[in-house]
């Protein structure tokens, strides 16, 4: 008859225990701060994406309906308003008459922009040419100022407050032709 001498202990020893968590523990210190930047910047280009999607949108619309379409910040979906110290807090994109109707009808699409630390503005032209902070699109898919139908090219800014994510500012530079384009700047984690 053979005796088996082999120990069949099952489980880690604590030694083996402390030495995987130190190693974890190392490897997270490493990890995490790089991986803000990547969420950051993830967030960064999906509101990025989507406004540059509801300016083409408004674009096609005002060409397909052959109207003048607008898109403009809203902070209710229901109608066009003046954005809290130029900081956007959404947006419609919807019909629009000879007068910004109040609501405007029928509204298209509306979007709702990111909390903090994530701030949307308006360039200077399009500050100082509309109240409402609002680009009309011909028939022809021009922008154009609201109210004075003269041509709009400026650009809207979309920032995220992180010093992780570089570049941490987006602009979504538009011209009177109606097309748009994304610049992207670094500002060392400042948003102006």
């Amino acid at each position: 008859m053979r005796t088996s001498w082999i120990r069949r202990d099952k489980g880690f020893s604590l030694m083996e225990l402390m030495v995987t968590i130190s190693v974890l523990a190392i490897i997270l210190a490493v990890a995490v701060p790089s991986f803000s930047g990547v969420i950051g910047n993830s967030k960064l280009r999906g509101q990025v994406s989507e406004l540059q999607a509801a300016l083409n949108y408004a674009r096609t619309e005002a060409i397909r309906q052959n109207r003048n379409v607008v898109f403009c910040h809203s902070n209710n979906g229901i109608n066009c308003t003046i954005p809290v110290n130029n900081s956007w807090e959404g947006w419609l994109v919807g019909t629009a008459g000879a007068v910004l109707a109040n609501p405007v009808v029928p509204v298209l699409r509306t979007g709702v922009i990111a909390a903090a630390p994530m701030k949307i503005s308006s360039g200077p032209n399009l500050q100082a040419s509309s109240a409402n902070h609002a680009i009309r699109f011909t028939p022809q898919g021009l922008a154009r100022t609201f109210a004075t139908n003269a041509p709009l090219s400026d650009l809207i800014q979309v920032c995220i407050a992180s010093a992780a994510t570089n570049p941490n500012i987006r602009d979504i530079v538009f011209s009177s032709g109606g097309r748009n384009r994304i610049v992207a700047t670094d500002n060392a984690g400042a948003c102006p």
